[in-house]
């Protein structure tokens, strides 16, 4: 049975370039902010780009904020990417305080600078590896050895319980690079900007 996604418009990212890295695997995929629209699809795709605070206005301007904390409930399949990963933790310190979704527990900081790495930049912009923290991982099957992923980023998660972080990765020091609980997964960098590996971990999604 071909996965039916539903990737949340709220006007924070190029939602395009999931829809199209979806479609590339095999699944379908509509682009909607309508609730009975996205209670409809088999998968949720959370994407984002921008500031959290402004993310979390414009999810409620919508009124997907209870939507979305539902379905993370029902455990069916669930993907954040970027700045959607961020969102679905308690708190964030972008810009002063904000409050998220608080659908796992922790919260989002700054990446510090390493004052003994004059190369070391934020934001944290380009190809990096990642590795699970989980041995014989389902979710990277397909993907051999540690894969190389594409990160835009200057704030990451640290979430409260060890357990969720599925993926790290290491600049300057390491983080959490993609967490997962049950059905429900988030990832720091864009699997849609991560060439083949990045449409193979899409594509393990869509098998959920």
């Amino acid at each position: 049975m071909e996965a039916r996604v539903g990737i949340v418009d709220y006007q924070m990212g190029n939602l395009r370039s999931v829809q199209k890295a979806i479609e590339r695997v095999g699944g379908s995929a509509i682009i909607s902010s309508n609730h009975s629209e996205l209670a409809n699809v088999s998968h949720l795709v959370l994407p984002g780009v921008g500031a959290f605070g402004d993310a979390m206005d414009e999810l409620n301007k919508r009124d997907l904020i209870v939507f979305l904390r539902d379905w993370a409930l029902t455990e069916k399949p669930f993907l954040g990417i970027c700045l959607g990963m961020q969102l679905l933790f308690e708190t964030s310190d972008e810009g002063g305080s904000h409050a998220g979704l608080g659908i796992l527990p922790g919260k989002v900081a700054r990446l510090e600078p390493n004052p003994l790495d004059p190369t070391f930049k934020i934001p944290h912009m380009g190809w990096n590896q990642v590795e699970s923290a989980q041995p014989n991982d389902p979710m990277l099957s397909g993907i051999t050895g540690k894969p190389y992923v594409y990160f835009v980023h200057s704030y990451y998660v640290q979430p409260a319980s060890p357990d969720v972080t599925w993926l790290r990765a290491d600049y300057g020091s390491p983080f959490c690079a993609a967490v997962r609980r049950g059905n429900l997964l988030a990832t720091q960098f864009h699997p849609e900007k991560s060439q083949r590996d990045g449409l193979q971990l899409i594509a393990n999604f869509l098998k959920l």
